[in-house]
Order: C-alpha cells, then sequence, then structure tokens
C-alpha cells in the first residue's frame, strides 16, 4: 500500500512541475510587397487577393526620391458583393501607415499611383496582413517534445 502511495505522490509531483511550465504561440503576418521601377510610373503598383478573413495591420511606402508636390495614392478594396476606395497622398520618400483594415476571404486590394506632374521612376510598398486566429493551424505539444526539439535546434545552431 505504501508503494502505491509513494507512486501517486511521484506522479502528481511531475504532474505539477509540467503545470507550471508555460508555452506561448505566435500568429505571424504575412507581408505583401511590391516593387515597381520605370521612366514615369502611374497605375497599379500593387495587387493582392486575401485567401482567408485578417487584418492588415501596417505598412510602408518608399519612394526613389523625395518628391516635390505630393502624389496620389488610391487604395481599393473589393469582392463580389461591394467595393471601397480611399485615397491620401504622399508628400515624403518614407510614409508608415497603420490601416487596421478588417479583410475577408476573397477580398482584392488594388494600389495605384496617380503622379500627376511629378515623375516617380521607384515605388516600394508593403503591408503586412494578420490572419485571423480561426484560419490558422494550432499545434498542440507534449512539453517533452517541445524541450526535446527546442534542444535539437540549439544543438544544431552549435555545430
Amino acid at each position: 500500500m505504501e508503494e502505491r502511495v509513494n507512486k501517486l505522490e511521484k506522479i502528481t509531483a511531475r504532474l505539477m512541475r509540467r503545470s507550471g511550465k508555460r508555452m506561448s504561440a505566435f500568429i505571424i503576418p504575412y507581408p505583401i510587397s511590391n516593387a515597381v521601377f520605370g521612366e514615369k510610373l502611374e497605375g497599379s503598383v500593387l495587387r493582392y487577393m486575401f485567401p482567408c478573413d485578417g487584418t492588415i495591420t501596417k505598412g510602408y511606402i518608399r519612394l526613389g526620391n523625395k518628391p516635390k508636390k505630393s502624389i496620389a495614392f488610391e487604395i481599393r478594396m473589393f469582392n463580389e458583393d461591394a467595393s471601397t476606395t480611399k485615397g491620401f497622398t504622399v508628400d515624403k520618400r518614407f510614409l508608415f501607415v497603420k490601416p487596421e483594415i478588417p479583410v475577408f476571404a476573397g477580398d482584392c486590394l488594388e494600389i495605384k499611383i496617380s503622379p500627376d506632374e511629378e515623375i516617380v521612376t521607384e515605388v516600394w510598398i508593403a503591408f503586412l496582413w494578420k490572419p485571423t486566429v480561426n484560419n490558422t493551424e494550432v499545434k498542440a505539444f507534449l512539453i517533452e517534445e517541445m524541450e526535446d526539439d527546442l534542444q535539437k535546434r540549439k544543438k544544431y545552431l552549435t555545430e
């Protein structure tokens, strides 16, 4: 009987140690980007279709040179049922935006440039799109499996 109690205490102690360990998971946003070069750029500089729901979280626009006058950009989101267009101007070489735009599976994004009198020869554009949690893959690991995997990676990196 005492032997059984000792085994149960040992098992309980092991389970208590495991319950104190925490694991974190990351939902990594996907980059949406393009770079366009030419003698005089005009029109579409980025097109993208979203395969699942999510949010456009932030982005950058970089021009080859600082414009003398503001340059108009147009963001168009559309799908089978609706279309929304927003315009904004860029008067610097770099622009950081944090649009927090919700997107749904099948939505299309198109960004156009209308430089008017300004000559634009280079445009870099990049956004981060984060899928909703229900669209991400969740993997369950035992703590030991995770620790073994980390040890193998650590050993591989130090070799």
